[in-house]
Order: structure tokens, then C-alpha cells, then sequence
């Protein structure tokens, strides 16, 4: 199912790009996750209003922790692989410190339900 939902994604991003010109990839992408969101915690529309502006600072604030994936290309030695396996780890850890951050954010917007839901996501 969720392979099915997934590739149902894909499709509406490359059918989304092609009836709209305007703007970047990456905007039709965060505008395909946030309908798939809102679709999957099944939002009202006032909820989504809401949703999507704290959702968007999230959105850059993970990417920014995970940074650049360097981490995991090919280690020469065992010392640069016990680096990047480090590496890995802190990245990890930015990253479930922003989850936490955000789930107070989340809670003025969602139900404790939709809450769940979203991090299970």
C-alpha cells in the first residue's frame, strides 16, 4: 500500500509539472507532501492554512540538519568509517531534536490523533 501511495505521489508531481510551468521542483514537492499530509491526517481545510507554514520551517530546518550526505560514501580506512558512522549519528540526533521541537508547534494545529499520525508518517 504504501509503495502504491508513493508511487501515486510521483505520478501527481510529474502530472503537477507538467500542467504548471510556475514554479521550482522542490515547491511542487513540498506542495505534493503537504497534500499527501493533509490527505493523510485527513485536515480541513483551515487546518492546512495553519499547517503549512510551520510545516515549511520544519521542512528547512531538517534539511539543514541532514546537511550534506557525505557520511555515507565509501570509507578508505576504518578511522574515516568510524568518522562518518559519527557523523551519521549527530545528523540523526539534530534531526529528532527538531522533531521535538516542532511537536508543540504541531499540537496548536492537530488533533493528539493527527499529531500521532504525522510522526508516524
Amino acid at each position: 500500500m504504501r509503495h502504491t501511495l508513493l508511487a501515486l505521489l510521483a505520478c501527481l508531481v510529474a502530472v503537477s509539472g507538467a500542467a504548471q510551468r510556475h514554479g521550482s521542483f522542490s515547491e511542487r514537492l513540498f506542495n505534493a507532501k503537504v497534500g499527501e499530509i493533509a490527505y493523510r491526517l485527513t485536515l480541513t481545510d483551515e487546518q492546512v492554512a495553519k499547517f503549512r507554514p510551520i510545516y515549511e520551517q520544519y521542512n528547512k530546518d531538517m534539511i539543514a540538519a541532514w546537511g550534506d550526505d557525505e557520511a555515507d560514501a565509501a570509507a578508505k580506512t576504518s578511522a574515516e568509517a568510524a568518522e562518518r558512522v559519527k557523523q551519521r549519528m549527530e545528523r540523526q540526533q539534530r534531526a529528532q531534536s527538531i522533531r521535538i521541537a516542532y511537536t508543540d508547534r504541531f499540537a496548536t494545529v492537530l488533533t493528539p490523533g493527527q499529531l500521532q499520525r504525522f510522526y508516524r508518517v
